[in-house]
């Protein structure tokens, strides 16, 4: 509860939500453009690159799921545009059976799926997740149901308090810091972990934990609680990314961030910080938590080596085998 009232001071007076341009695109525009883009997992980095909305103005028909499902030459059009070269053999191939999947089923409109699922949360999740060969994780489908919330393109109906915050190792580190997250025991780095059963572990209870927030704010009267769960992902992820970083974080004993680093932030990750220019949450923090660190996933060969995936005295990190 005191995360929720927390987030309940800072909700009260902001609008906070993901930061997309989409050019005032129509409602079914922006879908396709997102459903296409969603898919190709969180390496690639939308935000850093053109925007994949004005992408479209340029280039519709690489979003057009009829032009997209038996065409190899747009698919790679979006996956150059997108800077994903690696895994092209599994890139491509999800591209062109997710617009298969829109064709087929939802009249071959992204948009269309919240109408034709009646605006449930959970039964979307598991059509686009039903079959690996369309790209959707889990965590995928979560991000992208999230961002038709947030901007504005769907309202849902049903179980839409199972919509959760992305889980990465910015919000698990900061539901272990705030103890919304408790272990019995450390979390340690391990040879042995080499198919990620620690961090699926904690993958699954920190998405819990959150919308176990996102429940408790509820209660509080006359709450500015966003929709869904997920909706919170943007302020928790930044607030990871930005203010309680693995090895150095702005609330006492330490210093807070300096003036002139809050000032070059823009407006939303300003919210982070408390007049003193400490994290929000450093008084919910004991202090014996603020060193916690989440697990690294390790499944991926070569992506952690000896110094990166090391453990701290916070625990975490993660050796590949």
């Amino acid at each position: 509860m005191a995360v929720a009232r927390v987030l309940e001071g800072i909700y009260e007076s902001n609008v906070i939500k993901v930061q997309l341009d989409t050019f005032n695109l129509a409602k079914e525009e922006i879908a396709n453009v997102r459903f296409f883009t969603a898919i190709q997992d969180f390496n690639i980095d939308v935000h850093a690159r053109s925007n994949p909305f004005e992408f479209y103005k340029r280039h519709p028909n690489c979003f057009d799921p009829e032009k997209v499902k038996d065409n190899d030459l747009l698919a790679d059009e979006l996956l150059n545009f997108l800077g994903a070269q690696s895994q092209r053999d599994k890139r491509k191939p999800w591209m062109l059976n997710a617009a298969r999947l829109l064709a087929e089923k939802y009249d071959s409109s992204a948009y269309r799926i919240n109408e034709f699922h009646d605006g449930d949360v959970a039964d979307i999740v598991k059509a686009l997740t039903a079959e690996e060969r369309y790209g959707f994780s889990t965590k995928k489908a979560h991000m992208f149901l999230r961002d038709m919330a947030d901007l504005g393109v769907w309202r849902y109906k049903r179980n839409i308090e199972k919509l959760d915050v992305m889980s990465d190792k910015n919000t698990m580190r900061v539901a272990l810091r705030t103890g919304i997250l408790q272990l019995r025991i450390p979390l340690l780095a391990s040879f042995l972990d080499v198919f990620c059963y620690q961090y699926s572990m904690i993958d699954r209870f920190n998405r819990k934990a959150w919308r176990e927030v996102w429940k408790a704010w509820g209660g509080i009267s006359n709450n500015h609680r966003p929709l869904t769960p997920a909706s919170i992902d943007y302020l928790i992820f930044r607030l990871g990314k930005i203010a309680c970083r693995p090895s150095k974080r702005f609330c006492p004993p330490g210093k807070g961030i300096d003036e002139k680093k809050v000032e070059s932030l823009i407006p939303q990750d300003r919210l982070i910080f408390g007049a003193d220019r400490y994290c929000i949450f450093s008084e919910v923090c004991q202090l014996e938590r603020k060193i916690l660190n989440a697990p690294n996933s390790i499944s991926i060969e070569g992506r952690t080596g000896w110094k990166s995936g090391k453990t701290n005295e916070g625990g975490g990190g993660g050796i590949s085998s």
